[in-house]
């Protein structure tokens, strides 16, 4: 606040000419003499006071902040009509006798200490002050002998020196003091209740003719100020709250609660390393679940494929009604070991929420077929009557996901058969037509089991938690049934439907919407199990095409095998390759159209092979249509695969009417020829007449029955002797023939695949003898050579967990044992 004089009159001052008086102070000394920020000019109590007595003297008063370090130097300084503060006439530094102004204001002199201790007296105290205030502080000890005087270069620094006893107390004038109480951290200072002196506020020049007439005509003007007016301004500035906080004022004022929230983030921090640890231990746990399931995915997916594939061939190459049968009969069981473990597999993807729905076109014939042949089993095997009831009527080509489909309704039902004791279980399959190409299916389950309470129903989705458990231990499964059948219901957006007695049964209904790939009726359901399992046997291809030529790699050669066969009457040239290597020198030769790559072989797994192709832009291959073939479906593998830059994705085990499928989008319509043409009906018969000499030529030269007994004979000696299992091996090849193929195989691939073991473990290249001994272990397994395959592994999981020593003490083992196989295997 400035208070403008009104002693002289108007008139007068503006007839005075205003000169310039250039006025050096320190710029930081609240509320005396500090710059306000919003206008750049120097305020204060001795400012506004100067200004008031420049103004009634005819001087437009201009303020400079001095950069000198005190008053002492600043009188040296010629660019400055006067300076101040002074606390009276001083010589400058360089011996300049001052000359002063009449006081503008009286200011007392105080001191300050920490928590008002007893003070000695004032001619033995010492005394912290501010270079700045040399002035003040010479006149001090004329006026005051004997008070010991320290100067500091600032307000932090005279603080710290009386908090650490250096001093015994501050010494400023009372004004200035009240502008630093306002700092928070400055809180524990108190004012001693004395007052040293009471010093006037001066202005000063060197004592020249020129300072002289200014200082008269300033004394004029100071002498128009009235002790009323002075106090008013002195009470303004002392007042207000000038000080400003910076950040470690407000850490200072509010220490306690930043202290608060400094324990509460320090112990955030300590909880959110302890989840992240949590996290990353939950999602080592989740990544070594998801591996698991991915082997146990290849490891059980690969012999079902083999299974699946044989009887498939065995329908088609055989005409006897009986075989045919037996043959659909092995796939069906096959089929319903693949969807236990697919419960488990999706049991993992319900826990990820990547439960994913298809949309393929499929058969419902064959699928009510398909459960039928596994429910009837079971339900006989417990004396109920499975009771299936389907309306004749419904289309039997549909589109939607035909596998999950089958899933609700063998969980299902398999839930009705688990809990019925005796009585029945029914399945009802209806629909309703709602579109022109779009029905409703309407499928009802129900049975005479044990029924259950209200409030059981709560926890009928629960995973893993069967209904009142302590009554029921007798009852067979995992618990993960009704869990994914509402979660494979969710997807399709419909929703199970349930009613229920205790002790009289439950029904299960839901209402799913399928598009309609072909309006064929689907005929009487007695005819419906006969016609799919003969229909199968007299299998036909979907197309034929000669000119096609398709490459296969996998390191499996019985995978080869199946695929060959399944293929064979699709009359297309297909090679295989049982390596990366392999099918790399065979793609730089030949142009394929489309290349099967199994995504999991040693050395070069496919997507490596992959790379190799699509690395060469001009390579002859590079436009060939990739589809990857695995038995590994656990979530976000198919995307993964796609994203690697395979055109398609194929599972394991392979079926035919699948693979044929596939195949067909990808070969060039040119290429393909219809069964039954007059063209295809050409090409059957050259090839017919060239299978009848052949045969011919075969019943010629029979094979004597003395050569398949001495082959028996070897085999059933070499399992006497501990080196495979006949039944594992013939389990895991198909048939004995293929048995003897697979052995024979590994038998010539001793040599080589041992030095290349042996070889990588002198180089000590863990990761690739790793690599070499997980293949032995997969192959010796599948000969049934447990011993070898168990050593085999146990030397695979030293080379994941990188333990040298158990390697060391291992391998020449492994190696001598595995060596011996060509041996005793020569007898073949």
């Amino acid at each position: 606040m400035v208070f403008i004089s009104t002693a002289m009159s108007s008139n007068s001052v503006a007839a005075a000419s205003k000169k310039p008086l250039i006025v050096g102070v320190p710029a930081d000394r609240c509320p005396m003499f500090y710059v306000d920020h919003r206008t750049n000019e120097i305020v204060g109590i001795g400012a506004d006071l100067l200004r008031e007595a420049g103004d009634a003297a005819g001087y437009e008063v201009q303020f400079k902040a001095m950069q000198e370090g005190n008053i002492k130097a600043a009188l040296d300084n010629d660019k400055y009509d006067l300076v101040m503060p002074l606390g009276s006439a001083i010589s400058s530094e360089g011996g300049l006798q001052s000359v002063i102004t009449d006081a503008l204001v009286e200011t007392p002199m105080t001191l300050v200490t920490v928590s008002n201790p007893e003070l000695p007296a004032f001619n033995k105290l010492r005394v912290g002050m501010l270079k700045s205030q040399a002035g003040i502080a010479e006149t001090l000890k004329q006026t005051v002998p004997g008070m010991d005087i320290t100067l500091y270069e600032d307000v932090s620094e005279c603080v710290s020196v009386l908090k650490a006893g250096k001093v015994d107390a501050l010494l400023n004038n009372a004004y200035v003091w009240s502008y630093l109480f306002q700092k928070p951290s400055y809180s524990n200072l108190r004012v001693y209740p004395t007052e040293v002196i009471s010093m006037g506020v001066y202005a000063g020049a060197p004592d020249t003719s020129n300072s002289r007439k200014i200082i008269e005509k300033l004394n004029k003007g100071i002498a128009t100020i009235p002790d009323s007016e002075k106090q008013a301004i002195i009470l303004d500035y002392t007042t207000r709250r000038l000080y400003k906080y910076n950040l470690l004022d407000y850490m200072y004022a509010y220490r306690v609660i930043l202290g608060i929230f400094f324990i509460v983030v320090v112990v955030g921090v300590i909880m959110y390393f302890r989840l992240r640890k949590a996290y990353k231990v939950a999602e080592e746990a989740s990544r070594a679940k998801t591996l698991f399931l991915a082997n146990m995915s290849h490891e059980i997916r690969t012999p079902i494929n083999s299974i699946m594939g044989m009887g498939e061939l065995v329908q088609r190459e055989t005409n006897d009604k009986k075989i045919k049968q037996y043959a659909f009969n092995i796939n069906s069981s096959a089929n319903a070991l693949l969807f236990l473990v697919n419960d488990i597999l999706d049991f993992s993807r319900m826990e990820e929420d990547k439960l994913k729905i298809k949309k393929e076109s499929y058969h419902l014939s064959s699928m009510i077929h398909d459960v039928n042949m596994m429910i009837t089993e079971r339900a006989e095997s417990k004396g109920l009557f499975y009771n299936p009831i389907v309306n004749p009527n419904i289309p039997d080509g549909l589109i939607g996901d035909e596998s999950r489909l089958k899933q609700v309704l063998i969980n299902l039902l398999t839930n009705g058969v688990k809990y019925t004791m005796a009585g029945f279980v029914e399945l009802n399959i209806d629909f309703t037509k709602v579109e022109n190409d779009c029905i409703d299916l309407k499928i009802h389950v129900k049975d005479s089991g044990i029924g259950m309470k209200p409030e059981e129903l709560d926890k009928l989705f629960s995973t893993l938690e069967k209904i009142e458990e302590g009554n029921r231990r007798s009852l067979e499964g995992i618990g993960l049934g009704l869990s994914i059948v509402k979660q494979i219901l969710d997807g399709m957006d419909s929703k199970l439907e349930i009613k229920s007695s205790y002790g009289v049964g439950s029904e299960f209904s839901f209402v799913v919407r399928q598009k309609v790939a072909n309006w064929e009726k689907i005929g009487a359901y007695d005819k419906i199990d006969e016609e799919v399992a003969t229909g199968q046997g007299n299998y036909s291809p979907s197309f034929i095409a000669p000119n096609v030529k398709i490459l296969a790699v996998d390191d499996n050669e019985l995978n080869l095998k199946v695929v060959t066969g399944l293929l064979e009457r699709t009359r297309m040239t297909v090679d295989t390759a049982l390596s990366g290597k392999t099918a790399l020198d065979l793609l730089s030769k030949t142009k394929y159209d489309i290349l099967l790559i199994d995504h999991r072989m040693p050395k070069m797994d496919g997507v490596e092979l992959l790379k190799h192709i699509k690395y060469d832009a001009d390579g002859i291959n590079y436009y060939s249509v990739c589809i990857v073939l695995t038995a590994n479906v656990v979530s976000g593998v198919r995307d993964m695969f796609i994203k690697a830059g395979f055109d398609d994705y194929l599972e394991k085990p392979v079926n035919g009417k699948r693979l044929e499928d596939m195949l067909k989008k990808y070969i060039p319509a040119e290429k393909i020829i219809t069964p039954g043409s007059a063209e295809a009906n050409a090409i059957e018969q050259n090839i017919g007449n060239g299978s009848e000499e052949t045969e011919g030529s075969d019943d010629n030269n029979e094979e004597p029955p003395v050569v398949r007994s001495d082959t028996k004979k070897v085999l059933n000696s070499l399992e006497k002797e501990g080196y495979i299992d006949i039944e594992a091996g013939v389990d895991y090849a198909g048939t004995e023939e293929l048995f003897v193929d697979t052995l024979r195989f590994f038998r010539d691939s001793v040599d080589k695949k041992s030095d290349e073991i042996e070889e990588l473990y002198f180089k000590e290249e863990i990761e690739d003898y790793t690599t070499k001994v997980h293949a032995l272990k997969s192959s010796a397994r599948i000969i049934g050579a447990r011993d070898l395959s168990e050593k085999a592994r146990l030397l695979e999981e030293a080379g994941n967990r990188g333990d040298l020593d158990y390697i060391k003490d291992n391998n020449s083992e492994l190696l001598e044992d595995y060596r011996k196989y060509k041996e005793v295997l020569e007898q073949l």
